[in-house]
C-alpha cells in the first residue's frame, strides 16, 4: 500500500530531485550536467543516441576542414569513442573562469588596435591621386604587406579559438586535445601573429597620447636592448625549446591542469617565447640576409620536439597521472591517449615547422639571387656610371655637394653609405642610391629643393637632421621608424638628401 505513496512523492519531488543528482563539478569547481545520466532518467538508449554522435562528428570535421586545422582530425577518435553516451558530457561547454576572461580581454584589445592601426595606415599609404596616371608596380615588400593583415587575422583567431570551449574544456579531460592546443597556439596563433607585425599596427592604433608614450618607451634604450637580446635566434631558441621541455615535466604539467592561474601562466610561456622566436627568426637584425641562421634553428626546434614528442609516444607507462581518472570516466585509455598526444607533437606538429622552415630557406635563396643580380646590373652599369660621374664632376665642380656639407657639417658620400646601413633604402626610392628602390614610403626626390618637411616643417638643415633622426617627435602619427641615427650620420644623411635637387 505505501509503494503507489512512495512512487507519488518521487514523481512531485522529480525536477528537483534530479537536478541535484545531474550536476557535478570538475576538478576546478565548474558546474556542468551529466548528460548521461539524464538520458538514462529519460529513458533514452544508445541506439537513439547513434545518430545523433554520427551528426555531431560530421559536425566536427566540416568545422576542422572549414578552419583549416588538420591537427583535430587526429581528435576525432577521442570524441567519438564508443562508450555508451559519453560524447554529452565532454562536449558541454563550460564557463569561462577569471583568468580565461582575463586572456580573452588581452586579446580583443589587441585585435582592436591591430585593426584601427591597419585602417590608418592603409588610408596614410594610398592617397589620392588623379586617374589617368598608372599606378607604379608595387615592390615585394609592399606585395607581402597586403597579406600581413590576413595572416594575423587567422592566427589571432587559432590563439582565441584554443582558450575558448570546446578545445579549453577537453583540454582536462584528454592530454592528447590540451597538446593540439599548445601547437595551436605555438605553430598557428604565435608566428601567424608576429608575420603580421603587430607591433606598428597595434602602435597606430593607439591614441596619440598613448601612442607617443608607448613608442618612447618601447625605444629607450633598457627596454630596446633587451628585446635585441632576447630576439637574438640564439636567446630566442633557446627560451622556447627550455620553455616547452621544463613544462612537460609530469609535476609541472598536472600542476597546470589542476590550477587555473598555473595553466595561464604555462600558456603565457608557451606564446611569448614562440612570439619571440619567431620574431627573431621573420626579423632579425640581418633581415632576409639572416633567414638561412633562421632555417638552421627551425630544424633544430624540429629535432627537439620531435625527441619529446617520441618520448611521450613510446613510454610504457601514463607520465600524467591528473589524466588517469577523466579519461577512465570516459572510457578511454589513458597510455592510448598519451600516445596519440605524442604523435600530435611528434609528426604534425614536425610537418609544420618543416613547412616553415623550407619558406624560409625558400626565401633565403630568392634574397641571395636578388642580391647576386643586383651586383651584375652594378657591374655591368659600372663604366656607364663612372662616365656620368667624371662629365658631372667637370660642368659642376661639386658644387652641390660642397653646398650640402656646408649647410649640414656633414659628408654627402658618407650619408650614401649611412642610408644603407640604417635600412632606409628598404622603404625609400633615393636618385642615386642603387638599392633604393622601395615603395614603402614616399620616394625622397629633389629633396635639396623642397619647402616642407613631412608637410609640417620648414626645410632647413636643422629640421631635416631632426626628422631623420626622431621623426615620432616631429609627427607622433608617423610610421616613419627611428633606427638609432646618430648625430654624425644624420648630418651626413641630410648631406646627401640636399644634394638631390
Amino acid at each position: 500500500m505505501d509503494v503507489p505513496r512512495a512512487a507519488a512523492r518521487r514523481q512531485r519531488a522529480g525536477p528537483a530531485h534530479h537536478r541535484s543528482q545531474l550536476l557535478h563539478r570538475d576538478r576546478r569547481g565548474r558546474l556542468f550536467i551529466d548528460h548521461r545520466a539524464a538520458d538514462r532518467a529519460a529513458g533514452v538508449c544508445d541506439a537513439d543516441l547513434e545518430p545523433m554522435r554520427m551528426t555531431r562528428a560530421g559536425g566536427a570535421s566540416r568545422a576542422g576542414r572549414a578552419g583549416g586545422v588538420a591537427l583535430l582530425l587526429l581528435a576525432t577518435p577521442v570524441l567519438l569513442h564508443a562508450h555508451g553516451d559519453e560524447a554529452h558530457s565532454i562536449n558541454t561547454p563550460q564557463a569561462l573562469s577569471p583568468w580565461d576572461l582575463a586572456v580573452l580581454g588581452g586579446l580583443l584589445m589587441v585585435g582592436t588596435l591591430y585593426v584601427l592601426g591597419a585602417v590608418k595606415l592603409a588610408r596614410r599609404a594610398r592617397p589620392p591621386a588623379p586617374r589617368a596616371l598608372p599606378a607604379p608596380p608595387a615592390s615585394d615588400a609592399a606585395r607581402l604587406a597586403r597579406w600581413e593583415p590576413y595572416a594575423f587575422a587567422v592566427g589571432w583567431s587559432a590563439l582565441v579559438l584554443s582558450i575558448l570551449p570546446p578545445i579549453d574544456s577537453l583540454s582536462l579531460q584528454y592530454f592528447s586535445v590540451h597538446m593540439i592546443q599548445h601547437e595551436l597556439m605555438m605553430l598557428v596563433g604565435a608566428p601567424l601573429v608576429i608575420a603580421g607585425r603587430p607591433l606598428q599596427r597595434c602602435l597606430a592604433g593607439m591614441p596619440d597620447t598613448l601612442r607617443t608614450r608607448a613608442a618612447h618607451a618601447l625605444q629607450a634604450r633598457p627596454m630596446s636592448g633587451a628585446w635585441r637580446v632576447l630576439t637574438a635566434p640564439l636567446v630566442a631558441w633557446a627560451l622556447h625549446g627550455l620553455a616547452i621541455w621544463v613544462w612537460h615535466m609530469p609535476a609541472l604539467y598536472d600542476a597546470a591542469v589542476g590550477n587555473e592561474a598555473i595553466h595561464t601562466l604555462q600558456h603565457a610561456m608557451f606564446v611569448g617565447t614562440a612570439a619571440l622566436f619567431w620574431w627573431g627568426m621573420l626579423y632579425g637584425r640581418y633581415g632576409r640576409a639572416g633567414y638561412g641562421v633562421a632555417v638552421f634553428y627551425v630544424f633544430l626546434t624540429v629535432v627537439h620536439t620531435g625527441i619529446l614528442g617520441a618520448m611521450v609516444t613510446f613510454a610504457r607507462t601514463p607520465l600524467y597521472p591528473i589524466y588517469a581518472a577523466p579519461a577512465a570516466a570516459h572510457g578511454v585509455d589513458a597510455l592510448v591517449d598519451q600516445q596519440r598526444a605524442g604523435l600530435l607533437m611528434w609528426i604534425p606538429a614536425g610537418i609544420v615547422m618543416t613547412l616553415f622552415g623550407l619558406a624560409l630557406f625558400a626565401a633565403w635563396l630568392g634574397e641571395a639571387e636578388r642580391k647576386s643580380m643586383q651586383d651584375a646590373r652594378l657591374k655591368m652599369q659600372t663604366p656607364f656610371l663612372l662616365l656620368i660621374a667624371a662629365l658631372a664632376l667637370t660642368s659642376c665642380d661639386r658644387s652641390a655637394y660642397r653646398e650640402a656639407s656646408q649647410l649640414t657639417g656633414g659628408d654627402p658620400d658618407k650619408g650614401r653609405q649611412a642610408i644603407v646601413k640604417y635600412g632606409c633604402d628598404t622603404c625609400h626610392n633615393i636618385p642615386g642610391v642603387l638599392t633604393a628602390t622601395a615603395t614603402v614610403g614616399p620616394p625622397l626626390m629633389q629633396m635639396g629643393l623642397r619647402s616642407y618637411l613631412a608637410g609640417r616643417i620648414d626645410n632647413t638643415p636643422e629640421n631635416m637632421i631632426k626628422w631623420i633622426r626622431q621623426p615620432h617627435s616631429v609627427d607622433p602619427q608617423t610610421a616613419m621608424p627611428e633606427t638609432g641615427v646618430t648625430e654624425s650620420d644624420g648630418r651626413d644623411i641630410a648631406a646627401y638628401l640636399y644634394t638631390l635637387r
